[in-house]
């Protein structure tokens, strides 16, 4: 009788009980610090119904799901925290009191090559304001005041919050007439810091993008400066388009309110390459880096309004 060697499928995570034992201690310290911060807590199931869990999922994002059959029923692991947060407001929306304050620290399933810093089974720390109707913009910038309390709190000093605002991206597009492509550009501006500024140019052509448009989504996202400088440059480039104004505003706004909110200029700056890939982020997006070890996968940190 052939003996089974013991392993565990490439990307999915063991640990030994004194790593374990400190990663209980970390997921605590975020716990805790949502807590604090007002923050409900909220579990999903890990299982979804496919035509649920991929109802805003396409291209990359449906190739990595885990998708299989039980019966007649078609399922899927979950691939976020965020669809089922969807799927769970839609549902209860008569037994929820607004706005929802909410957070969730599970794991997520992902089918994609395995690397350094890239798993198929990870787990998410989410936190998320909903509002019935429009929240203050003052939303935008608390969370990254959370986001700074907790790597402090976890011992960090050297890390960066990177500000966007999607309205800007989506003016930008509408301005020089590739909102069809936005989705797909957006993706592709995505992975500028993983693939380099050549690599996203061909393969903004080979989505069609005219080179002049390609010229000017480059000029853009290579917007240099502090956050001040971006923010006064963005006014600056004479682009008439209301979304885009509307955006440049909003990320004005949350500029200041993170400052009074106490966060260091050392710890966040806007970047006009944080983009987003999925079409639900459409306002403030966010993305942390940890300066010395920007090789490990980023963690990231967003709000959809």
């Amino acid at each position: 009788m052939d003996k089974t060697e013991p392993r565990t499928l490439a990307g999915f995570m063991e640990l030994l009980p004194n790593e374990q034992i400190l990663f209980n201690q970390m997921k605590a310290t975020i716990e805790n610090a949502y807590q604090k911060f007002g923050f409900l807590p909220l579990d999903t199931p890990i299982i979804e119904l496919s035509e649920v869990l991929l109802a805003k999922a396409g291209g990359e994002t449906e190739k990595q799901i885990y998708r299989f059959a039980k019966g007649e029923t078609d399922l899927s692991l979950r691939f976020d925290l965020t669809v089922p947060l969807s799927k769970y407001v839609a549902k209860n929306y008569g037994n929820l009191s607004f706005p929802f304050r909410r957070y969730q620290i599970g794991k997520v399933f992902r089918g994609e090559k395995t690397q350094k810093g890239r798993f198929r089974e990870f787990y998410q720390c989410d936190i998320d304001m909903i509002g019935d109707g429009e929240l203050d913009i003052i939303n935008d910038a608390e969370l990254p005041s959370i986001i700074y309390t907790i790597f402090k709190e976890l011992g960090f000093d050297y890390f960066t919050i990177c500000i966007n605002n999607r309205k800007i991206l989506n003016g930008l597009f509408e301005s020089i007439e590739q909102e069809e492509n936005a989705v797909e550009i957006l993706r592709i501006i995505d992975k500028i810091d993983k693939i380099g500024k050549k690599a996203v140019i061909e393969e903004l052509g080979r989505v069609n993008v005219q080179k002049n448009a390609i010229e000017k989504i480059i000029k853009f996202i290579a917007i240099e400066g502090n956050s001040d400088e971006k923010i006064k440059k963005l006014e600056n480039l004479g682009i008439e388009n209301k979304v885009y104004a509307n955006g440049v505003e909003e990320l004005k706004q949350v500029v200041k309110n993170i400052r009074l909110f106490g966060v260091p200029d050392s710890n966040f700056k806007v970047d006009l390459t944080i983009a987003r890939g999925l079409d639900y982020y459409t306002g403030t997006v966010y993305e942390t880096f940890l300066n010395d070890y920007r090789e490990l996968r980023k963690c990231m940190f967003w709000r959809k309004i």
